[in-house]
């Protein structure tokens, strides 16, 4: 035999044995250290996208994802045919009756697939905002069913729920002693949540009127009328303006609400033929908002701009003027109360890449992708209610707490000294927690009473007091999660595995990890078959 043919037959089981190592290995990684996970619903969505259909719309090219539970139900593959279409970009509340040119992208698609960090909390404090996969504490099946959630409470902390927002404090506090908690700028640049771009607007308002079968109303931001013969703003992306004499945009609230409404809710209710189609739950007014838009003037030492924001009993005006920024806040009475300046500088050609932001407590303005002038505000949860509400009844509140008394933000955006043209108008609204009642039967009667009262960490005479091992998680898709805030009690098998009977939290014990980023993200089908293998790429992403 040949020293060539020998070594041959010795490589052989040297490969055998290669693989075998490879595949422990690899199996090893796989269950302690990282874990591909697949999103079912969309409880987080749009930050992960679960089980959902595509459409992308003809009149304004935008693309959404909405919920395939009526499809689940029976209810024809062919949403053409049962089902109004809405376009979030023209109006939350008019179907388009005339269906042809919609388009279907692909039929059901599967949900994003995540990979974990697992066991990453055994040697790390979990961190507030942190996307977390945990055991299910309240399935009657036990802690065996994964959920995927944002850690929004810490343990050994208070919390509360007020206005969409939440409030933290000391476990020994008093309701005055909670303050806002502020996400870091990174995790709240990936949680915004579209309400409109112009990039969307319809070019052929004609085409639109046939399909909504009533009329264009055009933009949601609506010239005043003394200079609306200088405005182009109607059938075009590129808003212009002609002259230099002041002139200002206003927000037609009854066109295009900004309240909480998710497109991938959509199609979760069965359709209520002409009346609003979320109206088997309120939808909230929210006021933490940010418009950005790219501005450019034909003279840049010249021209101003402002927005003003009135919202929560205050105003709140944002301002560029001459290479001078400014965040002023005003209470009702039209005093001002605090501001802070900063400076700037244009673009090329005297661009205006600016962003206006009202978030979490806090006034923001960034040029060119920097903030130049900011400014916070501390009022704890109390003072945020009485101002949010048009008149604050506490009892009221607590035994119905809907959006229907909240005080409504209205936008108006000013300019003056040169004539301009804004592209890329676009506002955005924060995430918003939702209060509410609980209903008991949501709640599994395999686990012991039942619990009445409002959501869980939303009673401002009952706040979430979390021990050092428990954690609230609430989901991005406030209006159609089911969280911490529901849960009731644990399973008896939870409460043996953790040892901690405490209801509406998560222990310690049950959490699996961190999820890191999509890497398959809920993928295309191939034309003509069933099989969905095709990710869609432009939607892989780290998790924020």
């Amino acid at each position: 035999m040949s020293e060539t043919s020998t070594k041959r037959e010795t490589d052989i089981p040297e490969t055998i044995q290669s693989l075998l190592v490879a595949f422990a290995i690899a199996l090893a990684f796989r269950g302690f250290v990282i874990e591909g996970f697949v999103i079912p619903t969309g409880s987080m969505a749009p930050t992960l996208m679960g089980e959902h259909v595509r459409f992308q719309t003809p009149d304004t090219g935008y693309e959404y994802a909405f919920d395939p539970t009526n499809l689940r139900r029976g209810v024809s593959e062919n949403p053409q045919n049962e089902l109004p279409i809405f376009d979030p970009m023209i109006s939350e509340d008019r179907a388009i009756n005339e269906m042809p040119g919609y388009r279907l992208l692909g039929n059901i698609r599967m949900g994003d697939r995540v990979l974990v960090l697992k066991y990453l909390y055994e040697f790390f404090e979990p961190d507030r905002w942190d996307v977390v996969v945990f055991k299910n504490p309240v399935d009657p099946i036990g802690p065996s069913q994964n959920y995927i959630k944002r850690l929004v409470g810490r343990g050994g902390e208070q919390v509360l729920l007020a206005d969409g927002d939440v409030f933290t404090a000391p476990t020994d506090g008093v309701l005055s002693d909670f303050r806002i908690a502020r996400r870091p700028r990174y995790i709240q640049e990936a949680v915004w949540q579209p309400v409109y771009d112009s990039n969307y607007v319809p070019l052929d308002a004609g085409a639109v009127v046939t399909r909504i079968k009533r009329r264009f109303d055009g933009p949601p931001f609506k010239p005043s009328q003394t200079t609306a013969s200088d405005w182009q703003i109607t059938n075009t992306r590129d808003w212009s303006f002609a002259a230099e004499t002041p002139t200002r945009l206003d927000w037609a609230e009854d066109q295009l609400p900004i309240d909480d409404f998710n497109a991938y809710n959509v199609y979760r209710y069965p359709p209520l033929r002409g009346e609003r189609r979320l109206s088997l739950r309120e939808l909230d007014p929210v006021s933490d908002l940010r418009l950005t838009a790219a501005i450019v003037p034909n003279d840049a030492g010249k021209f101003k701009t402002s927005l003003e924001l009135a919202t929560r009993g205050h105003r709140f005006v944002f301002s560029l003027d001459g290479g001078t920024a400014k965040v002023e806040m005003f209470d009702i009475d039209g005093r001002s109360l605090r501001e802070v300046s900063g400076t700037y500088e244009p673009g090329p050609g005297g661009l205006l890449d600016v962003e206006f932001a009202h978030i979490d407590q806090a006034m923001i303005i960034a040029v060119g992708g920097k903030d130049v002038a900011s400014l916070e505000y501390e009022w704890d949860p109390m003072t945020r209610l009485e101002n949010a509400f048009d008149a604050f009844d506490l009892e009221r509140y607590r035994a119905n707490p809907t959006g229907a008394e909240v005080r409504r933000p209205r936008m108006t955006w000013n300019f003056e000294g040169s004539p301009f043209t804004v592209r890329r108008v676009r506002v955005d609204r924060d995430l918003f927690y939702k209060a509410g009642r609980l209903d008991t039967r949501q709640q599994a009667a395999a686990n012991g009473e039942r619990i009445d009262g409002m959501l869980f960490a939303t009673d401002p005479l009952e706040p979430a007091k979390l021990g050092p091992d428990q954690f609230l998680m609430l989901g991005d898709n406030s209006g159609a999660s089911r969280d911490s805030r529901y849960w009731g009690r644990p399973h008896p098998l939870a409460v043996s595995a953790t040892g901690d009977d405490t209801p509406f939290i998560v222990h310690r014990d049950l959490l699996v990890g961190k999820a890191w980023c999509v890497y398959f993200p809920a993928p295309n089908r191939i034309e003509g078959t069933g099989y969905s293998v095709v990710p869609d790429i432009g939607r892989m992403r780290f998790i924020r």
